[in-house]
């Protein structure tokens, strides 16, 4: 089984590499980004690095395979230093199943790249069962929040915080 390695992107190489994991990811799901919206994930990704965002790329052996997007949570009060929110958690639908995600998610938790947040918020898809399970498997508890994408579809709120 090839081993997982999570590296922060850092350089314009990383950055495609990272864009590149989500399309796949979105095409899997028959969700197709358009050409507009792939702009837009590739500057968010470029304006997350060294910026005090993170944005971390998953290899799988030696393919890239999973990256994900975090940046301080911002609450009813404003930004939570001790929080961090998940924006984007992405993997190559070739390697789904593997642990990828979660190697992600995990790495992020211990505070290997990133500023040590304590606590992690995440919004999915009610109906995102892979997500669910992920967060799940990762201690993140459901909050009971809820609100709705213009399409209509419900989103929940998940939480984890670290124990201690």
């Amino acid at each position: 089984m090839p081993r997982t390695l999570i590296t922060p992107v850092a350089d314009e190489p990383s950055q495609r590499q990272a864009v590149a994991v989500w399309e796949a990811a979105r095409r899997a799901t028959d969700n197709a980004p358009t050409p507009a919206r792939t702009e837009r994930v590739a500057a968010k990704v470029a304006r997350a690095v060294g910026s005090g965002e993170v944005a971390l790329l998953a290899h799988y052996g030696e393919r890239a395979a999973g990256m994900l997007l975090a940046e301080p949570f911002l609450g009813d009060d404003g930004p939570d230093a001790a929080c961090g929110h998940l924006s984007m958690v992405f993997v190559d639908p070739a390697v789904w199943g593997c642990g990828v995600a979660g190697a992600l998610v995990r790495s992020l938790q211990r505070g290997e790249h990133g500023p040590g947040w304590t606590r992690l918020s995440v919004w999915t898809r009610e109906t995102n069962r892979r997500a669910r399970r992920l967060y799940l498997a990762r201690d993140f508890t459901d909050t009971g929040d809820r609100a709705s994408l213009h399409e209509g579809e419900v989103i929940c709120r998940w939480e984890w915080r670290a124990a201690g």
